[in-house]
């Protein structure tokens, strides 16, 4: 009963939920910048309370803007989703699924470019291939991504920087899972804290 009255009231929050980013804040975001947010439903609390970091945090995506149009590529299990893995989606449907005041947008600081399409272009070819959800966790494992891993390949692999590498040394195997890594100043700079009006 318990469960049952949990996801309904999570439904129904999201249902009338009218949260959005306003057109300044629109106007800021980059192609290949990085958003996090808290989703509604169990599951997105369980990850929250689980992680129990400094934002409350339960997914995260590339954004890829072309033009005036801002698309989301993330990777979500079909557990969750209609489809499992590495997809895409509007900006607006992503935030329409964020709790109001989560969102956090977060800019790579690359030392060598001048942009960051290098990680757009990589998520969009992680897209194209149709890389399946990792449900093992397993950041070893290229061959599958969860949320994190796909925002960290990107970057692994675009600009040779292992931004879990002090993580990965953690004797807690467990800590890449975290998405701290994402708003540490020493290789993110914070575009958009939604999180600080809740406090």
């Amino acid at each position: 009963m318990f469960l049952f009255w949990y996801e309904y009231r999570a439904k129904q929050e999201h249902l009338f939920s009218t949260y959005s980013l306003s057109k300044a804040e629109i106007q800021k975001i980059q192609n290949g910048d990085i958003i996090l947010r808290h989703g509604f439903g169990m599951a997105s609390d369980i990850i929250v309370k689980t992680l129990n970091e400094k934002y409350d945090i339960s997914h995260c995506a590339i954004l890829c803007k072309d033009s005036d149009n801002i698309s989301v590529i993330h990777s979500v299990s079909q557990s969750l989703s209609d489809f499992d893995g590495v997809q895409t989606q509007s900006l607006s449907r992503f935030i329409s699924d964020c709790k109001t005041n989560t969102v956090i947008v977060v800019r790579y600081k690359n030392p060598q470019h001048s942009n960051n399409n290098i990680i757009a272009e990589r998520a969009k070819y992680y897209l194209s291939k149709k890389i399946p959800f990792d449900n093992d966790f397993d950041i070893r494992d290229s061959s599958r991504f969860y949320c994190n891993e796909l925002i960290w390949r990107a970057i692994k692999d675009g600009y040779n920087v292992d931004i879990f590498k002090d993580q990965l040394k953690d004797s807690d195997k467990k800590t890449h899972y975290k998405f701290n890594a994402l708003w540490d100043t020493t290789h993110f700079e914070i575009i958009i804290n939604h999180q600080l009006r809740k406090r």
